[in-house]
Formats: C-alpha cells, sequence, structure tokens
C-alpha cells in the first residue's frame, strides 16, 4: 500500500493529570499484554520492539505529556488538562540517513538543473546528467523508505494498539 505519510503522529488531550495518564502508560507496559520494551522518564515514554523482533525496518514510539497550558486561552478549542503529544517511526539513525540521502539528492538534483541549464543559456550543450542521477536518487530513497515502512506495519499497529490501550484506561480524546 502507497502511503505518502512518513511517521504516524499521536495527539491526544485528557483531563487527567501528566502523572496519571504517566502511570497509565507503565501500567500497560508493565502488563505483559504487549511484547514491548520500555521507559518513562519525566514527562516522556519512549516505546520499542525487543531485540528478539527487531529488525532493521521496526518502528519506536515516542511521546511527551505535558500539560495543556493553552486551555486557559480564549482561542484554545480543548480545554482539558493534558495534552499527549508523540509519533511512532524509525530509529533516529535510520530517520537521519533518509533525511540524509534526500537532501543530498535534492542537492544534486538542484545542481544539475543550474549547471545543465547554464550551459544551455550560453549556448553550449546543457550537461543535465547530474539532476538525472539526484532525481533517480531521490526516487529510490523514496521506494525504500516504502518498503521499510510496508515491512514495519505490523509492528507500527501493535504500537497504536498499546496506545489506545493505554489512553483508553485514561479517558482520552482525539
Amino acid at each position: 500500500m502507497f502511503s505518502i505519510r512518513i511517521r504516524p503522529r499521536i495527539k491526544r488531550y485528557t483531563d487527567h493529570s501528566v502523572e496519571e495518564v504517566l502511570e497509565c502508560f507503565t501500567d500497560t507496559l508493565g502488563s505483559g499484554d504487549f511484547h514491548l520494551e520500555g521507559t518513562v522518564l519525566k514527562n516522556h515514554v519512549f516505546v520499542k520492539i525487543p531485540e528478539d523482533f527487531h529488525h532493521y525496518w521496526s518502528p519506536e514510539l515516542q511521546l511527551e505529556i505535558t500539560h495543556n497550558y493553552l486551555r486557559d486561552d480564549g482561542y484554545s478549542d480543548r480545554q482539558e488538562n493534558t495534552i499527549i503529544r508523540g509519533f511512532i517511526g524509525p530509529k533516529s539513525t535510520i530517520w537521519t540517513l533518509f533525511m540524509f540521502f534526500y537532501i543530498a539528492s535534492g542537492f544534486l538534483l538542484l545542481g544539475g538543473l543550474i549547471y545543465g541549464s547554464s550551459q544551455s543559456l550560453i549556448g553550449v550543450e546543457g550537461n543535465y546528467w547530474p539532476a538525472v542521477i539526484g532525481g533517480l536518487g531521490i526516487l529510490l530513497t523514496f521506494i525504500a523508505s516504502q518498503i521499510g515502512q510496508k515491512m514495519g506495519e505490523e509492528q507500527t499497529e501493535l504500537l497504536m494498539r498499546f496506545i489506545d490501550k493505554a489512553l483508553s484506561k485514561c479517558n482520552c480524546t482525539e
């Protein structure tokens, strides 16, 4: 399945305190219902797939639970006490590697277009090969990211079920 969404985002609200929400996540991690490893540090929750089931494309969950400071703002449409924000994505090293490939290929594409256009403007036959290589680099990186998302889809769904179970204890809304 083709998906342009790179990292699923989570944004939920609850009237429970930050400590109660963190306790919900701690309880769900400790319940043994899910084969996941995780830590709860201050107001952050980090959950990953155990090494036994881990592969290169395995996703990780990162959440931040904070007080909803905007609830007292007259323009805010959400009046709940706590906001839960985060995302499910690849490990930061993999994310950085893919961003490097996208940026390098983008520079090659842009530089190749500028170089080829400059040659054409002065009357020399334009050399657009660097632009073609940059475009292929972007396309191949995109295809690799789609393959990785497909391989990690089942584990992403497991992390989403974990979030839903933990947040159902706290009556969280979207």
